[in-house]
């Protein structure tokens, strides 16, 4: 595997993880900062398309994928967008404020949480890939002597015989039986 192959794996994996982080924080958060207030289904597929969207980004874009900062700020902006998102849905409870000062802070330490596992998960996957590089590979598989069963030139017609005759038996059922 060459090393632009190996970049592009660490990339896809940041921002898989991303994207998906993103998006179950933003769940967690609003979970945490609301008292648990059930989220609607048409307001998880709207998430499900940013955190997709966030992943892409991080995925796509240099700075997102190669510098830590970058992750930090493509996290806190996917944790923003999740928060408009689950918002939308909580726009008809009038008594609670959008942006409080406990939402704010429970984005935040999320994201920050989540780019501290992401950047060990990008770690391990380096220190994994190194050892399986590392380990030695075997030359060829050993054979396996096992005896070829010859091809038998008798096709047995039996077969062949029995449907046509199976399909133009005259015989029905006995006769106390249909009545």
């Amino acid at each position: 595997m060459s090393t632009r192959a190996r970049r592009a794996a660490v990339a896809r994996l940041r921002g898989a993880s991303a994207g998906s982080v993103s998006g179950a924080l933003s769940i967690a958060a609003h979970g945490w900062a609301a008292g648990g207030m059930p989220v609607q289904s048409s307001t998880l597929m709207l998430l499900v398309a940013a955190s997709t969207v966030v992943g892409a980004l991080v995925a796509g874009l240099a700075p997102l994928r190669t510098t830590a900062v970058g992750l930090v700020a493509a996290l806190w902006g996917g944790q923003l967008i999740g928060h408009l998102v689950m918002s939308a849905d909580m726009a008809q409870m009038h008594d609670m404020p959008l942006w409080t000062p406990a939402m704010l802070g429970a984005h935040l330490v999320g994201a920050v949480c989540a780019a501290v596992v992401i950047l060990g998960a990008e770690a391990a996957y380096r220190i994994g890939t190194a050892v399986v590089r590392a380990l030695p590979v075997p030359v060829s598989l050993p054979a396996v002597d096992e005896p070829i069963l010859p091809r038998s030139v008798h096709r047995d017609r039996v077969i062949l015989r029995i449907f046509p005759t199976e399909t133009f038996r005259t015989r029905g059922p006995p006769l106390a039986a249909s009545c």
